[in-house]
């Protein structure tokens, strides 16, 4: 009985076997057909995506020598002229606490000539008042 159940088990092994064995052959047939699906498709995609690369490249290139460069050379020399300009307007004297003390407390009149009604300058506030808490 026990010589029985022994042979039996070594023909399930050996079948087993056989069947791991077509299966394996499966999956090996299956990689190679991936592989060559991954050679034949991928392969074309990474050449579009390198010459899109370069495309791209010589496109930057490009608008940063013909477009930006220029374009940042005007700019640049117009804000030059203006700061220029804007030196030559400007005041050189250096400041004289006198004369700067002497128009802060000049009357100011109008178009006519007499003193304005409403001083347009807004009053400065006054200080928030003490409470007995902070003392």
């Amino acid at each position: 009985m026990l010589a029985d159940f022994r042979d039996v088990s070594i023909i399930l092994l050996a079948l087993e076997s056989i069947v791991i064995g077509v299966i394996l052959l499966l999956l090996l047939w299956q990689v190679r057909l991936l592989v060559l699906l991954l050679r034949d498709e991928i392969g074309p995609i990474l050449k579009d995506a390198q010459e899109t690369t370069k495309t791209v490249q010589s496109t930057t290139r490009f608008v940063g020598k013909r477009v930006a460069k220029p374009a940042v050379s005007t700019i640049s020399f117009v804000a030059g002229i203006k700061g220029a300009i804007r030196a030559m307007k400007a005041d050189v004297a250096p400041p004289n606490p006198l004369r700067d003390a002497a128009a802060a407390t000049a009357v100011k009149t109008d178009v006519v000539g007499q003193p304005p009604l409403a001083d347009p300058t807004p009053a400065e506030p006054s200080p928030a008042p003490k409470s007995s808490l902070n003392e």
